[in-house]
């Protein structure tokens, strides 16, 4: 984005300088009376007003103060309500303040998870919150101590299995409730065998050839098998103790909303909820590719997978995005791998994980950001991926060094949260817009899961934005900022957000949104996987006829349109900018959301309250 030279407060500041002092000495030269006086005035008065003239078209060139300015159409913008975004003072490689003390001290050294004893006794910069709303490192309990006794299996015992074996739903079908725990196994085996034959490359359906023809960057053969060997020659650190049992509820009564990702649970939840053995062919595919191009150090590449590419989405610029979005698209593939079951203590991706979340606790500054040396456009992206998945796993397995990077990074984004308007944008100050608060949102959930609160002033914050976006008739529609119009994407991800971290939904708005969605389901116009994501999010929540149009479209889609590697073209909305990586990982996560997240009691909830 380049301003003209005409922009310049200081010419503007100047030539309004000028004019007056020119009319000043016009009048000046009147009130003296003589005749060559009154000619000079005549043409001061003329240069003045030439001038005068002039600042009616400057003035309004300048670049305006507050940080970003936005418009949305709600026609065109149906992906993500970003539009235009000016910066009175831009830099395409403007990184986010930082609010780390200099100290060499406070920096979180790369340590093996299991080696923790040194990195819960450093600083944690907490000191600039409320004292009442912090979580000490002393105060992080081992998941035995945390689950209240009430809480507690039948036998006295936590679960030790990773799964929560619950009562069948009311609306489970009458032939999955007969089945006995023998035939269950019998089923589970049964998809095991199905999915090794339907995981070839050759059973998936290959994309049009102009989907391949437009991907960036192709991964060569020989580097992913040297890159793949380099990693698997680095072994994992056997873990020093035995690593704390998950429990079935976590800190403060919440139901385990990673329960359906492994084991029986997981088959009754992709049996329930749409899912397929497609779906998991599919998803199995795209986890072999995101493995196979992992860098030795945990991370993935933005330059090998084709991310950074300008192709102007939405008809507007955004320089550098994706350049340096690392530790983005590395949580994002993280998230993917354990969305499928895997953390960095079991599953087939254990080792992937683990060094995915070992390079971002070495990524992390002092002060708890996890955007790594991203630019401006993908730096609170970045971070709130990547602390998304750091909040993931600490709630799923509580390991202590995953908790103490948990912590950090949501101390981070309740000091980068607009103290006013509740929301987060791409600098300190920016009053907010909703694409950058659904992913903080579930940043403060997945933590509070892990037993670190996210204090009142965030979770109110975070409330009152989301009264500020909303739109339509029964509020269910939501825009990009306040006063914008709104858009398909933005309602998608508001819905999502209200029913995954609790608020209650009233009919009239779920049947506004929903209607809204189906407009535009997926097939219709250019791919955007981050609307579908958000999209499948909620409607899955729903579990309704809108859901089942949705989850049809969708399948159909993204079955046809993944490459014979397992990956997705980046000829999408905001492909350019993310790459093969993001893609993948975000048509993944939407075919991982049949036991990603539980399915919330939403008939009880969503009532005339």
């Amino acid at each position: 984005m380049k301003t003209s030279m005409w922009a310049d407060p200081r010419l503007v500041y100047s030539v309004a300088a000028i004019a007056v002092a020119l009319l000043l000495v016009t009048i000046w030269l009147f009130r003296r009376g003589r005749k060559q006086g009154r000619q000079a005035g005549v043409v001061c008065l003329f240069l003045s007003v030439a001038l005068h003239l002039a600042l009616v078209f400057l003035i309004p060139m300048l670049a305006k103060p507050s940080g970003g300015a936005a418009k949305s159409d709600p026609d065109g913008d149906e992906a993500i309500g970003i539009d235009e975004v000016a910066f009175s003072t831009f830099d395409p490689d403007m990184q986010i303040e930082d609010f780390a003390a200099s100290s060499a001290e406070s920096e979180m050294a790369p340590l093996p998870l299991a080696a923790i004893a040194d990195l819960l006794e450093s600083p944690s910069f907490t000191e600039t919150l409320p004292a009442e709303e912090i979580l000490p490192a002393e105060a992080i309990l081992p998941a035995e101590e945390i689950l209240p006794a009430e809480f507690e299996e039948p036998n006295g015992q936590p679960d030790a299995e990773s799964t929560v074996e619950a009562e069948p739903a009311a609306d489970v079908p009458a032939s999955l409730v007969a089945t006995d725990s023998v035939a269950v196994e019998d089923l589970f085996s049964s998809l095991d065998a199905d999915f090794a034959k339907l995981m070839q490359p050759a059973t998936i359906e290959p994309a049009a050839v102009e989907a391949q023809a437009v991907e960036a960057q192709a991964v060569e053969p020989a580097a992913v098998e040297a890159q793949v060997a380099s990693a698997r020659s680095t072994p994992r650190p056997e873990p020093t103790a035995t690593p704390p049992v998950r429990p079935a509820t976590v800190v403060g009564q919440m139901e385990n909303d990673f329960a359906n990702r492994v084991g029986q649970a997981k088959t009754e939840a992709l049996i329930q909820t749409g899912g397929s053995l497609r779906t998991e062919a599919a998803v199995a595919a795209a986890l072999r590719f995101l493995a196979q191009n992992q860098r030795p150090d945990g991370s993935w590449s933005p330059a090998a997978s084709g991310a950074g590419i300008e192709r102007n989405p939405l008809g507007m610029a955004r320089p550098g995005a994706g350049k340096r979005c690392e530790t983005a698209i590395t949580g994002l593939a993280l998230l993917t791998m354990m969305g499928a079951g895997n953390t960095h203590q079991n599953g087939d991706y254990a080792d992937n994980v683990y060094k995915g979340l070992a390079y971002m606790i070495g990524q992390q500054k002092a002060d708890g950001s996890l955007a790594g040396n991203a630019t401006v456009y993908e730096s609170t992206y970045s971070h709130g991926m990547a602390a998304l998945a750091m909040c993931e796993a600490a709630a799923i397995t509580h390991d202590p060094s995953a908790v103490e990077s948990a912590r950090r990074a949501m101390n981070y984004s309740r000091r980068m949260q607009h103290p006013s308007s509740g929301g987060w944008r791409y600098t300190v100050g920016d009053t907010g817009d909703l694409s950058q608060l659904g992913w903080q949102a579930m940043v403060m959930d997945a933590g509070a899961r892990a037993g670190v609160p996210p204090g009142t002033q965030s979770v109110r914050g975070i409330e009152r934005f989301l009264d500020s976006v909303r739109l339509g008739r029964s509020g269910g529609l939501a825009c990009y900022r306040p006063g914008e119009a709104p858009s398909r994407t933005m309602t998608a991800e508001a819905l999502a957000t209200r029913l995954l971290i609790g608020q209650t939904v009233s009919p009239a708005a779920v049947g506004e949104a929903e209607q809204y969605l189906l407009q535009q389901k997926p097939g219709a116009g250019q791919d955007n996987y981050y609307y579908w994501y958000y999209a499948t999010l909620a409607l899955h929540q729903l579990q309704d006829d809108a859901w089942s149009q949705w989850n049809e479209a969708l399948q159909q889609r993204l079955l046809s349109t993944q490459l014979s590697d397992g990956r997705w073209p980046t000829n999408s909305v905001w492909g350019g900018y993310g790459g093969s990586v993001y893609t993948t990982s975000m048509a993944t996560l939407c075919l991982e959301t049949y036991y990603r997240h539980s399915v919330r009691d939403n008939n009880t909830r969503i009532g005339s309250r």
